[in-house]
């Protein structure tokens, strides 16, 4: 049995939050309704990550680029309060201090017109290069005088301009590269609010048990660097694991033109089992102090999403969009990382580490206080936070291969009115997926002894988060006046502030019963457009009949 004592410390760290690199930001124009609606904004509200990174913030950006991006925030991170970092893919470079000056200056110009005239709030962070790229990537890796050139002349320009948004150094990657945060810190100090780097895995696999270990002390003395620097942060501004031996099967390739850049395991039938290192390496950074944590990707990007042929349909008007960052180079680049596949054939689907990470962006709330823990079993890895609302949750990873009793102790102030632990479970042997990337509900409702107690078995190779944070529903609540014309399935709108989605059911009589066996979506929207490209299919063209409701799904995963 695991003997786990959990309690706040007297001066505990904050979290600043779990999120993704979003790239979807970017290609917001170009994205089929049903696909945004039913999978990348249902699941992005659903598990309201506390952290984004996308690509943005560029000097170039057009008011038609700069609406659209505003548009896709309003649905998003606004919904969320998700704060932003924005990186420029690659930095532009100039031969002169003027130039260097203007560029500057028309970035305020830009992230000002986004905050105060269309209302973007949520941008905190921004860089002027992704990865130290400028005209290929790393260039700037051997010039950080130049890279410090430019923050200077952006933290002069958002000055004048009163805009709250700090810069992030270095942003480089990987590992090998984390000694830029020396310059930065020796020679950036004055402009730097936080620092930022990137972590790839290549050296462990998915089975390595001393991986969380190697990466707790990696991030733990990057901490430290930081803390020293007059108590900056430092944030994981991309994390994943891949294989890189430049094999054809392996995930990073050029070959024939063609650059393939994914998350091997996806492709192996490991992605499950990976999902539990994710787990663990964002849990090493939290306990180690980690401010922030993003995962490259939130969505994979569309087929090809870099090619020197720009008028290439359908995603003509993506090019066009994303032009700042487009590669000119004569290469095709498939870069497939993300928790939602993006392919051309409309297959819209989503992997099976969602339901492990998407349940640690949930409850990995921002600015949660990081509890200290007792824990006398090296393979069970874990992290608890405790939320401002005085809600707590605790994140296991269980590397044991076989079921795994815990014995919990949460040793925390008032604990006696804490509600039943709710327990959700992925089990990397089975994964509890479905076509509509709905989160997993609650297998178990654990009542707190005395003192905060609880036990429970965990099971084998596993993930469980143990939580608090949560609001209960007497009673489910559907939307009103359902109707369908033709093609189209229409409802009201669900007043309450706790709605997140709505959950489609079809049945053949008025008074079926809704059950998973009869769901036929999962949206944000008040329609549902049956003569759509729909994302699987499977579930509209195997439920029957011509009566339906609408289930309200709430912000705690309430339903049914």
């Amino acid at each position: 049995m695991a003997d786990v004592k959990i309690k706040r410390g007297e001066f505990p760290t904050y979290f600043g939050g779990f999120g993704f690199h979003n790239n979807e930001a970017m290609l917001y124009p170009v994205i089929e309704r049903e696909h945004f609606n039913q999978k990348i904004c249902k699941c992005y509200r659903e598990i309201s990550p506390g952290f984004m990174r996308t690509f943005g913030g560029f000097s170039d950006w057009t008011r038609e680029h700069m609406d659209a991006f505003a548009e896709y925030y309003e649905k998003m991170q606004k919904w969320t309060e998700t704060p932003i970092y924005f990186a420029c893919a690659k930095g532009k470079y100039h031969l002169t201090d003027e130039a260097r000056q203007k560029y500057a200056e028309d970035v305020a110009k830009n992230l000002d017109y986004l905050i105060n005239k269309k209302n973007v709030k949520q941008i905190r962070y921004y860089c002027f290069s992704n990865e130290m790229s400028m005209n290929d990537w790393g260039g700037l890796l051997e010039d950080l005088p130049l890279f410090q050139k430019y923050h200077e002349y952006l933290f002069d320009a958002f000055q004048k301009r009163n805009l709250r948004i700090g810069l992030l150094s270095t942003d480089a990657a990987n590992v090998d590269h984390w000694d830029t945060l020396d310059y930065a810190i020796e020679n950036m100090k004055r402009i730097s609010e936080d620092y930022c780097l990137h972590a790839y895995v290549l050296g462990y696999e998915p089975s390595d048990l001393d991986f969380y270990d190697y990466f707790y002390q990696l991030c733990y003395d990057t901490v430290k660097k930081c803390t020293k620097c007059d108590g900056k942060r430092f944030i994981l501004g991309e994390f994943g694991i891949k294989r890189q031996n430049k094999e054809p099967d392996d995930s990073f390739v050029r070959l024939n033109g063609v650059i393939k850049d994914v998350t091997t395991y996806n492709y192996t039938g490991e992605g499950a089992y990976a999902a539990l290192m994710y787990a663990e390496g964002h849990i090493a950074a939290i306990n180690a102090g980690v401010f922030a944590t993003v995962l490259w990707t939130f969505v994979d990007y569309p087929d090809p999403y870099t090619c020197h042929c720009a008028e290439r349909d359908p995603y003509a008007k993506a090019w066009a969009m994303c032009e700042p960052f487009i590669s000119e180079t004569q290469d095709v680049k498939y870069n497939k990382c993300g928790l939602m596949k993006w392919e051309d054939d409309g297959d819209y689907s989503v992997r099976e580490m969602y339901w492990c990470i998407g349940l640690m962006a949930k409850y990995c709330k921002r600015n949660a206080k990081v509890l200290d823990i007792e824990n006398d079993d090296p393979l069970i890895r874990m992290t608890a936070l405790l939320n401002r609302d005085g809600s707590v949750s605790v994140c296991v990873v269980n590397r044991h291969t076989e079921p795994t009793p815990l014995k919990l102790k949460l040793g925390l102030k008032h604990i006696e009115k804490q509600p039943p632990l709710r327990v959700y479970e992925y089990d990397s042997r089975n994964v509890c997926v479905n076509e509509f990337g709905d989160l997993q509900d609650y297998s178990a409702l654990l009542p707190l002894g005395e003192g905060g107690e609880a036990e429970y078995t965990l099971l084998p190779e596993s993930f469980t988060v143990l939580t608090t944070d949560y609001k209960t529903r007497p009673e489910p609540v559907f939307a009103e006046n359902v109707a369908r014309e033709d093609e189209l399935l229409t409802w009201d709108a669900v007043n309450d502030d706790e709605h997140c989605y709505y959950r489609v059911y079809r049945g053949k009589t008025p008074d079926f019963v809704p059950s998973v066996e009869n769901q036929i979506a999962s949206t944000v929207d008040t329609s549902l457009d049956f003569s759509a490209r729909y994302l699987d299919g499977a579930a509209i063209l195997n439920v029957e009949g011509d009566h339906y409701k609408v289930l309200s799904v709430d912000r705690s995963g309430n339903g049914l």
